[in-house]
């Protein structure tokens, strides 16, 4: 799996230079030769996260002691990108802002962060089950039973009730938490088994494989939802949070490549965790 050194070096440049005025961003900063202001380090980043990219899956398709990676690893990597599109998407934003609603009859970003980790927490038991009962040969064409959600999600029905009215630093930390567990756990998930039924409330009984996709196409569609949310309470994106997001989204390049069932560190992904913390340490000193 991806290492969590890189992630939170660029979280810490996201979270220092989230609310930086777009004027600021022309504070002079120098670069080997350029000489484009605090905002190229932005893009700095992001070509070294894109080059690590490229060298990753170079070293992944030719390593022999590193498996190429699979339909399901690619289908978890793209859920990954719109997990890190929809974090990006909420950088900066204050606990108290997440809870206005454009109107009476549209969500709040709380309510939207809430409805996504809800259904991130469905779809994972609905694989889950499936999974098991395929595996033990006993699958039947049924909807999970309500006495089984407590055990495949983790949570008993008070504790997962409780989550859903959590604050928004609460839903994150925990969407957080869970989100590398479901790219681990069905990482490992094989060619045919993607072509296996798994049954949850449609008539319609989807393969793993159309299960697996659905993580990503409900977060895309629910992070326009807060995309429009933002801009009609006046939070919509500056300069700072576009190139963000812009960041976010090489990151997710980068760990999409390093999906496995197994725990592998990786040293380059380390050694540009610092590089990046360095830089934001840098940037801070003159921004300030």
């Amino acid at each position: 799996m991806f290492n969590p050194e890189l992630n939170a070096a660029v979280e810490k440049l996201a979270s220092r230079m989230a609310n930086v005025q777009d004027a600021d961003l022309n504070i002079p900063w120098h670069w080997k030769g350029h000489e484009e202001g605090v905002r190229f380090a932005f893009f700095v980043t992001q070509l070294e996260l894109r080059q690590l990219a490229v060298k990753l899956a170079s070293e992944r398709s030719a390593a022999s002691h590193f498996s190429p990676i699979t339909p399901a690893q690619h289908i978890l990597a793209q859920y990954h990108s719109a997990f890190m599109d929809l974090q990006a998407a909420l950088v900066g934003l204050s606990a108290k802002k997440s809870t206005i609603a454009p109107s009476k009859k549209e969500w709040s970003v709380r309510t939207i962060v809430a409805h996504v980790l809800g259904a991130d927490i469905g779809f994972a038991a609905v694989i889950r089950y499936a999974l098991e009962n395929h595996r033990a040969g006993s699958w039947m064409p049924h909807p999970i039973p309500k006495r089984e959600y407590p055990r495949l999600n983790g949570l008993s029905e008070k504790k997962y009730a409780a989550l859903m009215d959590a604050t928004l630093p609460k839903l994150i930390a925990y969407h957080r938490k869970l989100h590398p567990k479901i790219l681990r756990e069905f990482a490992g998930i094989t060619k045919g088994e993607l072509a296996l039924p798994a049954a949850f409330w449609e008539e319609t009984r989807f393969h793993i494989g159309y299960r697996l996709h659905r993580f990503e196409v409900h977060m895309r569609q629910h992070t326009i939802q807060l995309d429009k949310t933002l801009a009609s309470i006046g939070c919509g994106p500056n300069e700072a949070k576009r190139l963000i997001r812009m960041l976010y989204s090489a990151l997710a390049e980068v760990n999409g490549i390093l999906i496995s069932p197994e725990e592998r560190k990786n040293q380059e992904s380390i050694e540009l965790a610092r590089t990046i913390e360095a830089r934001t340490k840098e940037i801070s000193k003159i921004t300030h």
